[in-house]
């Protein structure tokens, strides 16, 4: 319904003035045909009369440019939002109720078939997102997504409503939220009411379930895995049943457990021993029981990558540190690591051994870790053996010190990130910032949310350097550097002290900074743990023992292994054939698996680095090829695989949770409901009356078909004029 308020003309002079020059106008068309030559009827004499009025008032409008203003109020329907739940819990049969047939039922009601005049209904169906929205109430719903955000559904189809008439939300789910925060906050601040129907049995329900495991995403061949697995039980109370843990036919290990009944989580240790290195895929799986609401819940698949046996380390030392104690206790603290160390003393020599063994004996390690190393005293044979030792290829950690003999070092050009000998200055106490070029490097990833990865570099203490100046290699990269603004005096830019170098298949990682042990011991006196230096070091073996090509286009996804419902992401690096990085390709991932091919176009970063996410998929192996173009002109092509764990979170709490929906309609101010009984639902659906006011203006002076009327006007009164001879 429109409704007129208010009609206004305004002008761009006096509106007193253009009612004065009007009314002089009139007059004066009466005027000149009070008499006229020769005389002619009366009749005609006010028709010429009212055409000279007329087209002086047009004039006189054309003059004083009037604008016409009307005002109106349109009423606004409301629209009430339906949310429909399509994750996986909805298909299951608990004791009283099919919730499919359940929710198809509902949805045949008439409330959702034919609504109320006063309000619009639109449907959109939701599990772990908001989907699109539906042309009207759906016969059926394909319940298979794996994971529910009620929450995250809510706050985009606030999004999705906001040039509408937002009146409500009918929420028809079982409450069976497992993903994001609690949505009962969000309902308190949501400013519309909500009302739940509630479908599914909230009784507790005869299961057994894996709710969870714990076990290395990271293995090594021969060396026994703990697999801690985590289950729950209802219905079925001093049960004894095994819990199995397969691979293939095989069953690698197996325990009777007696069930609780009663919901409460129990443990169970399992292991195995890996034989060989790749992605190996696991399950555990329980028996299937009598009565049980579901049997999905009662295997679950994971993976490890598994790797060659435990990794040979050598460890040479320029001589005794205050960093040293850490570094070797740390290294050997790794079940995955064999470190043997050598530590120079005086006039070369070392306190192991009187010289480094021979180079084909030295062959025999996976990676080289050289700590203030070498000073000036170092043998130069020991220097010329670690130089022929990676010259075959071995990985290098270097950790440096104020003791480095840089022109020594420099021997090692060929293997170090440094391009040329740095300049040295005082030392100074130094805080560690995180270059963007090293978020997402796997070095410096001490925890897989970039925020909190962020937050755990930043909590650590400073450390020490005592150089001014340090020129990276061409093909080397700094990861992170000086923290200018928290390190206080010295240089005021940022002097890199992270690098890593990749050539080929050879890799470099350089610590221009020393005093590591602080990032490990301080930590302890702000109540925290070494585990950020833990996993540095453990982080840094791995990137340089695992083998990479030389491709000129590299796309990786974050992980090899991902939980159900996690978010997968994919880094790209494009370079030239001169390893120059390739900023403005097009870098295209097209991903295998599942239930259909998908395609990704991976976001320009900056410094030929290309990103992009996947949503959320189902368990199941998955394989990517990534292509990268640009004008035209195919740069490379890299694939992959990644394995997503086929467990699915909806079969965790397998009972409508309807404590949940009741808190969602009281914080709202919405009211709660049962699939059984929404009768008074209908009543619920009343809202105030919403209007929009419009405005519409018309310039009428600048309009053509007032002036044509003004010159039809004129000219009809000459025509007469002239046709009866009038002076």
């Amino acid at each position: 319904m429109t409704r007129i308020t208010e009609i206004d003309l305004t002008t761009s002079g006096s509106a007193l003035w253009l009612v004065l020059f009007v009314l002089v106008g009139i007059a004066f068309s009466y005027f000149v045909y009070r008499r006229t030559v020769p005389p002619v009827s009366a009749a005609l004499r006010y028709l010429l009369m009212g055409l000279r009025a007329a087209a002086v008032v047009l004039v006189l409008l054309l003059l004083f440019e009037p604008i016409l203003s009307v005002t109106r109020q349109k009423q606004k329907r409301p629209v009430v939002a339906v949310l429909v739940d399509r994750s996986a819990s909805m298909s299951l049969v608990d004791r009283q109720t099919d919730r499919a047939a359940e929710l198809r039922r509902v949805l045949q009601d008439d409330l959702f078939r034919d609504p109320p005049n006063d309000i619009g209904l639109e449907f959109y169906p939701f599990s772990y997102r908001l989907f699109a929205p539906l042309e009207g109430p759906p016969d059926s719903v394909a319940s298979q997504d794996d994971g529910t955000d009620i929450g995250r559904a809510l706050g985009e189809l606030r999004e999705a409503m906001a040039e509408k008439y937002f009146a409500g939300v009918i929420l028809l789910s079982d409450g069976a939220n497992n993903l994001g925060e609690n949505p009962a906050r969000l309902a308190a601040r949501y400013g519309v009411p909500i009302f739940p129907v509630a479908i599914g049995d909230s009784a507790q329900q005869k299961d057994v379930l894996i709710t969870n495991y714990v076990t290395n995403e990271i293995g090594y061949a021969g060396s026994k895995i703990p697999v801690d697995v985590y289950l729950k039980s209802s219905g079925f109370a001093n049960r004894r049943i095994p819990v199995n843990l397969v691979q293939g036919n095989r069953t690698l290990d197996s325990k009777v457990i007696t069930l609780s009944g009663n919901e409460l989580e129990q443990k169970v240790r399992l292991h195995f021993t890996p034989e060989q290195e790749g992605v190996l895929k696991y399950e555990i799986k329980l028996p299937t029981l009598e009565g049980e609401l579901t049997t999905a819940n009662n295997a679950k698949a994971f993976y490890v990558r598994v790797l060659k046996s435990r990794l040979q380390i050598l460890l040479v030392a320029g001589g005794p540190s205050p960093d040293l104690p850490f570094l070797k206790r740390t290294l050997a603290a790794d079940e995955n690591l064999d470190v043997t160390a050598y530590v120079e003393k005086l006039r070369g020599r070392f306190y192991q051994a009187p010289t480094l063994p021979p180079v084909d004996q030295l062959a025999r390690f996976d990676c080289v870790i050289l700590l203030d190393f070498p000073r000036r005293t170092s043998s130069q044979n020991a220097l010329n053996q670690l130089k022929a030792l990676l010259a075959r290829g071995k990985p290098m950690l270097h950790l440096l010190s104020k003791n480095v003999d840089y022109d020594k070092l420099l021997q090692l050009r060929d293997f170090l990130p440094l391009g040329a000998k740095p300049v040295k200055g005082p030392e100074r106490l130094v805080y560690l910032e995180i270059l963007p070029q090293g978020l997402n490097h796997p070095i410096l990833r001490l925890s897989e949310d970039e925020i909190e990865n962020r937050e755990k570099w930043r909590e650590l203490p400073p450390v020490f350097t005592d150089l001014l100046l340090v020129n990276v290699h061409p093909n080397g990269q700094s990861l992170a550097a000086v923290d200018v603004a928290r390190s206080g005096r010295g240089p005021r830019r940022p002097l890199p002290l992270i690098l890593t170098r990749t050539t080929g298949q050879r890799k470099s990682v350089a610590v221009l900074a020393y005093g590591l042990w602080r990032w490990n011991f301080l930590m302890w006196g702000v109540g925290k743990t070494d585990e950020s230096y833990r996993r540095f070091l453990r982080n840094t073996v791995r990137w340089l023992t695992t083998q990479e090509d030389s491709k000129l286009v590299r796309v990786t996804s974050n992980k090899e292994i991902y939980r159900s419902g996690e978010e997968v992401k994919f880094v790209a690096q494009v370079y030239y054939e001169d390893y120059q990085p390739v900023d403005g390709a097009e870098v295209v991932v097209q991903l295998r698996g599942g239930k259909e091919p998908q395609e990704l176009t991976l976001t320009n970063i900056g410094e030929g680095r290309y990103e992009g996410r996947f949503e959320v998929l189902e368990g199941g192996d998955y394989e990517f090829t990534g292509t990268a173009h640009q004008q035209g002109r195919v740069l490379g092509r890299d694939s992959g695989r990644f394995s997503v764990e086929a467990f699915s979170l909806e079969y965790q709490n397998t009972r409508a949770n309807v404590e949940l929906l009741r808190r969602l309609a009281e914080a709202s101010g919405g009211a709660f409901f049962t699939s059984a009984d929404f009768s008074g639902l209908s009543d619920r659906l009343s809202f105030p009356e919403k209007y929009i006011t419009l405005n519409n203006e018309w310039e009428v002076w600048n309009k053509t078909p007032l002036l044509i009327a003004a010159l039809l006007l004129l000219s009809t009164e000459w025509f007469i004029r002239k046709r009866k001879g009038m002076l």
